[in-house]
């Protein structure tokens, strides 16, 4: 039968910054072997997908290509729900390619992108992660909500119908919500061109695949910075995309929230460098 387990939430013993704070409520759920964690508030579009069960409740609306091909499910609120089989990647997927030791990782990557919408900035929405026994370890599952309508930033910036005043309204956006993700105490474990989404509307920066497993390996604000611009210059070398120089020292100066020394660090990995002018200004 179906049990729900509330997690304990921890005794604060200080103010913590935003990026320590406890997700808002996870819980527990229990379907026979199966568990599934999922944020407060998601039980509904997970038991309507079949998801907590391990058995779809229906056909998928379409399919995602990713490390292998994911179902994609349509919701009565009109949401696209992801249902990801996590698998693994490298050399180890040739001898194990479903099962991992710990389901740890994906559930820390749902309660930080939990933690990080809860600070105002747009990321995914990581709504379940469901673990099944596996010897020697664990299968795992994640529902997603898709965002529809945004493309990503390699796609943006590789797009040449794109006005000179649109590129810098994307990248003022994206340099910003960076920025302000950075400023509370958080980290991406592989920030890149594929893993910022526009939504042009708006428009509005969205980071996904936050992945704290890799924050650890990178471990600061300038590393980030850094992956982010040897990502953009490698596909500008490649011809993917263009960015001026203008843009560049625009894009610097508020991704590094104006901290001269946190942007003079970055400049031998961009390969921009400020002008005579600005330099003698600063």
């Amino acid at each position: 039968g179906d049990q729900m387990i509330q997690d304990p939430e921890p005794v604060p013993t200080s103010d913590p910054s935003p990026s320590q704070r406890p997700a808002k409520t996870v819980a527990q759920l229990a379907v026979g072997k199966r568990r599934i964690h999922l944020v407060d508030g998601n039980l509904h579009s997970v038991q309507q997908v079949g998801f907590d069960t391990g058995t779809p409740c229906g056909e998928p609306t379409e399919y995602r290509q990713g490390r292998d091909r994911f179902p994609v499910y349509r919701v009565n609120d009109g949401s696209l729900l992801l249902w990801k089989r996590c698998l693994r990647g490298g050399w180890l997927s040739r001898i194990n390619h479903d099962i991992h030791l710990s389901s740890r990782r994906f559930i820390e990557e749902m309660e930080l992108a939990t933690r990080v919408r809860n600070c105002g900035i747009a990321t995914s929405d990581v709504m379940a992660v469901a673990t099944t026994p596996a010897f020697p370890g664990v299968r795992v599952e994640m529902l997603i909500r898709l965002e529809t309508g945004v493309v990503t930033l390699l796609e943006f910036l590789g797009d040449t119908s794109n006005s000179d005043a649109a590129r810098m309204r994307v990248l003022d956006e994206v340099a910003g919500t960076i920025c302000r993700f950075h400023d509370a105490g958080f980290l991406h474990g592989d920030l890149n061109l594929m893993n910022i989404l526009i939504d042009g509307a708006a428009p509005r920066a969205i980071l996904v695949d936050l992945d704290p497993g890799g924050a650890g390996r990178i471990g600061n604000r300038l590393g980030n910075l850094q992956r982010l611009m040897r990502s953009m210059r490698k596909s500008q070398r490649a011809g993917l995309l263009s960015f001026e120089e203008n843009e560049c020292h625009r894009f610097l100066q508020t991704v590094t929230g104006g901290d001269q020394d946190l942007r003079g660090a970055l400049e031998d990995a961009t390969g921009c460098h400020r002008s005579s002018g600005e330099e003698e200004h600063r």
